[in-house]
């Protein structure tokens, strides 16, 4: 580390032996890794405040940008880090403590939040949790590139391109959709059950 700052000393390079952003997310040690991933929740938290704040004037706007937008950004994100459930957290509580409320003008049980976070097709908003989103996303994201990632790491990409790759790609993200239906499926059934017709 050192013999690098003074072989690039004035010369504007930043060196670094802790992490830094790449791609879009994040390498490095785990508490450079941690703290990246917090400060760009924290930033999310602001986003997510400001829309809460709108919502109360457009409820269909606030819900569209969410939905369309704004959610994007973090399930784009998770699919790059492993292992960063736990550090949603804060977002998870934005958006049952301030946006649903916003949008729905009261508080919601937790049957209730598990039902909002579905899908459409299977009753829900689609508002998400990013907590669950984050256990699923990487995974989902290594399995769908896994022939596509040793090719990149050996730089054979153009070279040793196969059409079964793109097979094998559409093949992994129909049974990751089935899946995710199916679970859907099963969590809307469950907390049908639970709960009372009023509900």
């Amino acid at each position: 580390m050192q013999a690098a700052q003074k072989i690039f000393k004035g010369d504007g390079i930043k060196i670094t032996d802790q992490g830094e952003r790449l791609l879009g997310s994040v390498t490095g040690t785990e508490s450079f890794r941690e703290q990246y991933i917090k400060n760009k929740v924290e930033s999310w938290v602001k986003d997510l405040q400001s829309l809460s704040k709108y919502s109360k004037d457009d409820h269909q706007a606030a819900y569209s940008a969410f939905t369309k937008s704004l959610s994007s950004r973090w399930t784009h994100f998770q699919r790059t880090v492993p292992d960063a459930s736990e550090l949603f957290e804060p977002l998870e509580h934005a958006i049952r403590d301030q946006l649903i409320p916003a949008l729905g003008g009261r508080e919601v049980s937790d049957a209730e939040r598990q039902i909002l976070a579905l899908p459409l097709r299977h009753g829900g908003l689609g508002l998400t949790d990013p907590r669950e989103t984050a256990k699923t996303e990487h995974k989902h994201s290594t399995q769908i590139t896994n022939k596509l990632t040793p090719k990149i790491y050996t730089e054979k990409l153009d070279l040793d391109y196969n059409p079964s790759d793109q097979q094998f790609i559409r093949r992994t993200k129909n049974r990751i959709r089935q899946e995710k239906n199916a679970k859907c499926k099963n969590i809307r059934d469950e907390l049908l059950e639970e709960m009372t017709p009023e509900s």
